[in-house]
């Protein structure tokens, strides 16, 4: 993360995809390709305010965004933490009420190949990761699953990191649909299916036009 100051008041920025929360992650998918309307993402400012601002450091805030013009990297499993969650050696699923809803949730992918998928798709398959996520998490956060307690953990997780999240609630449908298929393929194509989403998704790999010298400045 970096800062930068406005009217003196410090703001925070991202430098890279661990950086970004899930709920940040989401709204890119509807974010116009410009400085502007990044630095509105990020930070929470408005975007009127921020067209005819004084910053200091706006070269900093360009190359810091150059992340944006590479997919996330995702591992194999669950990540170590979520959020300030550490996730337990044993990731075996230990409840009924968890293998029921998740296996809900599969039943809501959209059915149509990912190359063809709308933002609609894109957003329905983001916010499932998330459900998936929150299943097992809750789990951990209060020793016993209550399933009535799920939103109220998909609501925490979405301001923690988006490779968390996402990389964890994906290794929970697969693991899943390994389970009832009884074979690894359908594991792996939903590991498939969440590289393909985030390299589909709308706003990843940029062509980052601002960053030519002719466009370095905070203009629309």
């Amino acid at each position: 993360m970096i800062t930068f100051k406005l009217k003196d008041v410090k703001y925070e920025f991202p430098t890279c995809w661990p950086d970004v929360t899930y709920a940040q992650y989401v709204a890119l998918l509807k974010t116009p390709n410009n400085i502007i309307d990044y630095v509105a993402l990020f930070t929470g400012l408005d975007r009127a305010m921020l067209a005819t601002a004084k910053l200091n450091g706006v070269e900093k805030i360009v190359v810091a965004l150059s992340f944006l013009s590479t997919p996330p990297q995702f591992e194999a499993g669950p990540t170590r933490m979520v959020g300030p969650y550490p996730m337990p050696k044993d990731i075996t699923l230990q409840s009924l009420g968890q293998f029921e809803d998740l296996r809900a949730l599969i039943q809501q992918l959209p059915r149509k190949e990912t190359k063809d998928y709308t933002i609609d798709d894109h957003l329905t398959v983001a916010e499932l990761y998330l459900s998936a996520c929150a299943i097992y998490v809750q789990k951990v956060i209060n020793g016993e699953y209550d399933p009535e307690q799920v939103e109220n953990v998909k609501l925490r997780l979405r301001i923690f990191s988006c490779i968390q999240v996402l990389q964890t609630g994906a290794f929970f449908f697969g693991r899943l649909l390994n389970t009832l298929t009884g074979t690894t393929t359908r594991s792996q194509k939903i590991t498939q299916r969440l590289k393909k989403l985030l390299l589909d998704f709308p706003g990843y790999r940029r062509s980052l036009d601002f960053l030519r010298p002719s466009s370095r400045k905070l203009s629309g």
